[in-house]
């Protein structure tokens, strides 16, 4: 009689286990079954030598740890995602020095995926949880030689200067209940820089202003770090003599070792602003110093040391330090700062989330950033206007992507935002812009939207979202010129922007406009690499190819536009376009109809 299965063995194991938020990565060798059946063991040997390599050198130099071999696969933990995928390239990088070793037809590829999230370690140190399987299925939608990574990957990163992210789209995995967004992996320069076009008066100085670094390193005070760099720049925004990188630019930096010469290049910019505090909620203490790019020589440095209540409640101390800032580039004062900052670092937390949901433009995402922004309306006692700006941006973007059934409701209630923003702060550059997006895009009163526009621009002429908003109206017209004025300055003013997608795409609509159809359709397939839900910027594309006689690329970008936006059909775009009752847009209708778009 055979005994019964001992499950002692593994109740042992999960006797000790701890959960731990951790980056997953899976890999295997992309036809192993043919090359692991071959009669020479060559490739064999070459394998399990470079796991051993892997074990022992390579990830231990990148924080991480060999959990298990597959035999033709492995199973790696690492501790933050930056690491993990410098991980995988470099993986992929030298496999090829032991293929420059092995027969063409035996060469090894690999195929790689990442995820993050909590993950069980138990006392065998075996990883257990939804994210492990994420990861091996995300591997499973890799080609050979590919990375793919998940939403939080991405999100973790700094795009064009940790990777370049491709959007896969909103993925079926197996034995996943939920979509997963998924993102092809690639080195950066991999694909070719969009570079704005500018004449030379619009070139001022530009400044970037760097996250600072807590003294401590304690998760606590990293928000403050973000919180004070984001009011000195909407302080150093305000001037009309300098250009200011947008905060969700320079954010890629943060925490950071990177050269003064990196950063420049990066982010064109000619002065940059860095420095570290100490404190606790109380009371900060902040060292910054000004150096000017080009030489490397610090040109101006300060201290600032405030009650942490008072400098999040009075900007009179954040508008001295830009004076002095600014004085030290150009030589004259900098205006003050009009828009108040929210309360509350969670308050700012929860805005910042919000944000970065909404821009997936994942519909779940979405959804949830609707929520968010509400709880934060609520709770803000005295200067909600920001948050009510942003909710009125979200109406207006539920009717761009098709995902409310009645657009005129959702025209009142983003009206109804800017306009109760408004009157809370009737200067506040965010509520102007918002309400110029809505006045476009949903009640089509351009002559009104733009004088809410050049209003927010006369307060902040370097608002990156204020120019290129303004630009896509000038295009809704059919004013070229102008059109591209505006949305290439915006491009140079958020170079690395996590949301850069949307800058490219609005700027494609204006290179139509301009009759730029080369530029439109770099522009759209650079956007769409990044985003390929934004349903705007597949129409941009469309129009772009069939105006250049590529009329077959016309008609498949038109057929992903329908299976984004089914139903969509000419006479339903007329409807809602500003551009209608313009000849452009009568164009641009008459174009989509020739690339398959239904009448």
């Amino acid at each position: 009689m055979q005994a019964a299965p001992d499950h002692r063995k593994h109740v042992r194991l999960f006797e000790k286990w701890e959960s731990r938020q951790k980056v997953i990565l899976f890999a295997d060798v992309v036809g192993s079954a043919r090359l692991f059946k071959t009669d020479d063991d060559e490739v064999i040997r070459a394998w399990l030598s470079f796991v051993e390599y892997l074990k022992e050198r390579l990830l231990p130099d990148h924080q991480g740890r060999l959990v298990k071999t597959m035999g033709d696969g492995i199973l790696a933990e690492i501790a933050d995602a930056t690491e993990a995928v410098r991980f995988a390239m470099r993986l992929s990088s030298e496999l090829e020095q032991v293929n420059s070793h092995l027969p063409p037809d035996h060469r090894l590829l690999v195929r790689i995926g990442i995820d993050t999230g909590d993950v069980i370690t138990t006392g065998d140190d075996d990883l257990y949880g939804s994210h492990v399987n994420i990861a091996a299925r995300l591997m499973a939608l890799a080609r050979p030689g590919e990375i793919v990574a998940s939403a939080g990957v991405r999100d973790a990163l700094a795009s064009e200067l940790d990777a370049e992210f491709e959007d896969m789209g909103d993925c079926h995995l197996k034995n996943v209940a939920e979509l997963v967004r998924a993102f092809r992996v690639h080195p950066v320069g991999t694909h070719p820089n969009i570079v704005p076009m500018l004449r030379s008066e619009d070139l001022f100085p530009t400044i970037a202003v760097i996250p600072f670094t807590p003294r401590s390193r304690s998760r606590d005070h990293y928000a403050l770090g973000e919180v004070l760099a984001e009011e000195l720049i909407v302080a150093l925004s305000r001037s009309t003599e300098l250009s200011v990188i947008s905060r969700l630019s320079t954010t890629g930096f943060r925490h950071r070792n990177t050269s003064l010469p990196e950063i420049s290049r990066t982010l064109k910019a000619d002065f940059v602003l860095s420095g570290a505090y100490s404190g606790d909620e109380k009371r900060v203490i902040l060292d910054v110093e000004l150096a000017d790019a080009r030489s490397g020589r610090v040109i101006w440095s300060d201290r600032l040391s405030e009650e942490v209540p008072a400098l999040l409640s009075d900007t009179s101390a954040i508008y001295q330090f830009a004076k002095n800032c600014q004085a030290a580039i150009i030589r004259s004062e900098v205006q003050r700062a009009l828009s108040r900052p929210m309360q509350t670092l969670d308050a700012y937390s929860l805005l910042m989330s919000a944000i970065g949901l909404i821009y997936r433009l994942s519909r779940r995402h979405f959804e949830y950033a609707a929520q968010m922004l509400d709880e934060l309306i609520s709770r803000s006692s005295s200067q909600p206007a920001t948050a009510l700006a942003w909710k009125a941006k979200w109406h207006v973007l539920a009717v761009q992507q098709g995902w409310t059934a009645s657009p005129g409701r959702e025209t009142a209630l983003a009206l109804n935002c800017t306009q109760t923003a408004l009157d809370l702060d009737p200067t506040n550059v965010t509520a102007l812009v918002s309400e110029g997006f809505a006045l476009t895009n949903l009640a089509h009163q351009l002559d009104k939207a733009e004088r809410r526009y050049n209003m927010a621009l006369e307060y902040n002429p370097n608002y990156p979202m204020g120019r290129l908003l303004r630009g896509t109206l000038y295009a809704f017209r059919g004013q070229g010129d102008e059109a591209m004025r505006d949305t290439e300055l915006a491009l140079h003013l958020s170079p690395i922007d996590p949301y850069r997608y949307f800058y490219l795409s609005l700027a494609a609509s204006a290179c139509i406009a301009a009759e730029n159809y080369e530029r439109a359709l770099e522009l759209a397939d650079r956007s769409l690499r990044s985003n390929r839900a934004h349903t705007s910027t597949l129409r941009a594309k469309a129009v772009a190819e069939m105006r250049l006689g590529k009329s077959s690329e016309a008609q498949k970008t038109v057929r992903e536009l329908l299976e984004r936006q089914p139903g969509l059909t000419v006479s339903d775009w007329l409807k809602n376009s500003p551009s209608a009752p313009f000849q452009i847009g009568k164009d641009f209708a008459e174009t989509l109809s020739l690339a398959g778009l239904p009448p």
